[in-house]
C-alpha cells in the first residue's frame, strides 16, 4: 500500500473479505487487493469487490518478489513444508516442486509469516514480511517467472 498510497497508514487484515468488509463498513477509506498475477491468474478478489459494490479507484501492476522465509535458526535444507496464499504458491510451483517440499495454503502471505513458529516450515512472502516478523530469507526470488507481477486495485465505497 505504501508504494502507491504513501499518505495512508497500512492496516494488515487476514483475508480479502476482511479488506472488502472494512471498506464497505467505512472503517477504512481505501483497501488494496491483489486482483491478478501474470503467472497464477485471478486471485478471487475482483468478484468480492464487485459483489460488495465497491469501486476501483486505481489499479497498479507491481513487480512481486517471493522469498522463502524461515525462522532465524532455520536452514534451507531442513524446510519440509512451505505455507502461503494459494496464488503465491502458484507463482512458485516449479521451484517448490524442485525443492521437494509440501505446500500448505493460508489466507495471505503476511499471516503465514506472522504465524511461523516451526523451523521445519517456511513461508512464501516479501522481504518486508521478513523484516516485520523477524524472519530470515532462506532463498530469494523463488517465483518461477523473472517478470512476476501482480495487478493491485485500490478500492473504495461506491456512491450510496
Amino acid at each position: 500500500m505504501l508504494a502507491v498510497c504513501p499518505e495512508h497508514e497500512p492496516i494488515a487484515l487476514p483475508t480479502f473479505s476482511d479488506v472488502v468488509d472494512a471498506v464497505e463498513s467505512g472503517s477504512v477509506d481505501l483497501g488494496m487487493l491483489p486482483i491478478a498475477n501474470n503467472a497464477a491468474g485471478e486471485t478471487g478478489a475482483r468478484e468480492l469487490v464487485e459483489k460488495a459494490g465497491l469501486v476501483t479507484v486505481e489499479e497498479h501492476s507491481l513487480p512481486v518478489r517471493m522469498h522463502l522465509l524461515g525462522m532465524p535458526s532455520a536452514k534451507l535444507e531442513q524446510i519440509r513444508t512451505v505455507v502461503s496464499h494459494p496464488v503465491a504458491l502458484l507463482q512458485c510451483t516449479q521451484t517448490l516442486s524442485e525443492m521437494g517440499v509440501r505446500t500448505e495454503e493460508t489466507s495471505n502471505t503476511a499471516v503465514a509469516a506472522k504465524m511461523l513458529t516451526n523451523p521445519d516450515r517456511g513461508v512464501l512472502a516479501s522481504k518486508a514480511a521478513a523484516d516485520l516478523y523477524g524472519l530470515t530469507i532462506l532463498r530469494r526470488d523463488v517465483h518461477d517467472r523473472p517478470d512476476n507481477a501482480t495487478r493491485f486495485a485500490i478500492v473504495a465505497r461506491g456512491e450510496r
